[in-house]
């Protein structure tokens, strides 16, 4: 089974040059806040497991992300995403903190790789697409599915049920499994058996999964040594606010209906340049404010990042 960053994925993405070509000076749908530069090269570099693979956290170098920092990222794109897709469900609602708790769960327990997350996430994409106001499943059972089916698919050897049935805490009785297999035709049905998501497409396809994750944070505070260039310090503050985060939810759905899957071959969309647009808006690179002491004829000289502010006289 060929994994997402599979070199054999390459074979394929040289049919698409063509398209690409035809596609220059088209104006393509982009994510929100973001740009979108169009390949026009006949031969794209494969990726590979390491740290230039979107599923490495070192990928987005830009942000000086931690890896716990990265997979929170993911975690709340999965848990956002869910709750688009179930924003106009009948039948089935979203609890953001419940289905957060069990995602965390799942992906601990099960030791779910990021690559099978970031396809996961891909298959809620298609499914918000769908207008399917009506999923005969509840939210929970939607994304255990979705992580089984995201697993074997980047995966050769995979749980069995048995395991699957240890790791969310039933026993395995022949129920247990016979309900297992039963969420597994209802997610693969609902996606029409179509799970591929390969080479570029995928590449792209992280991209506008982290753009969406970083739209939900309001601030981002990097510090940085003065002297040295090393970051110390890096804090990521999410967005709270109840109406802010519906919007968000909103735009976001919009977006998803907009977005044509086929695009994910065409448009060459970088997390780089997202980040870029957002120095000084949502992300602040702040200096070391150490105090430092020099001497300059013998006087004592106090340099710090506010040496300029004036006193004001009481």
């Amino acid at each position: 089974m060929q994994s997402p960053i599979s070199s054999s994925c390459k074979k394929g993405e040289q049919d698409v040059t063509q398209t690409r070509q035809e596609a220059k000076g088209i104006d393509l749908l982009t994510p929100p806040h973001s740009s979108a530069e169009t390949e026009t090269k006949s031969v794209t570099k494969p990726l590979n497991s390491t740290a230039s693979s979107p599923n490495h956290h070192d990928y987005y170098h830009q942000a000086h992300l931690s890896k716990a920092q990265f997979n929170s990222i993911l975690v709340n794109c999965a848990t956002n995403l869910l709750k688009i897709l179930y924003f106009k469900q009948n039948h089935h609602t979203c609890d953001t903190k419940q289905v957060k708790q069990f995602i965390i769960e799942i992906l601990k327990r099960s030791k779910t790789s990021i690559q099978s997350l970031q396809l996961a996430c891909f298959y809620i994409y298609k499914l918000i697409i769908t207008n399917n106001a009506n999923l005969p499943i509840k939210c929970q059972h939607l994304f255990l599915g979705l992580v089984i089916i995201a697993s074997k698919f980047n995966q050769d050897y995979n749980y069995s049920f048995k395991s699957w049935c240890k790791i969310i805490g039933l026993n395995e009785e022949p129920k247990h499994i016979k309900h297992l297999r039963e969420v597994e035709i209802q997610v693969l049905s609902l996606l029409n058996y179509e799970l591929g998501l390969m080479g570029e497409k995928y590449e792209n396809w992280c991209n506008v999964l982290f753009i969406f994750g970083y739209d939900f944070i309001k601030y981002q505070i990097i510090k940085q040594n003065s002297s040295n260039g090393d970051i110390f310090s890096n804090d990521i503050i999410w967005d709270l606010d109840v109406s802010s985060y519906s919007s968000k939810l909103i735009k976001w759905w919009q977006f998803f209906q907009d977005l044509k899957i086929d695009n994910l071959r065409i448009v060459r969309i970088r997390f780089e340049s997202y980040f870029t647009q957002q120095l000084n808006e949502k992300v602040f690179i702040v200096q070391d404010a150490t105090k430092k002491r020099c001497r300059d004829d013998d006087d004592d000289v106090t340099v710090t990042l506010f040496n300029n502010i004036k006193k004001i006289k009481v």
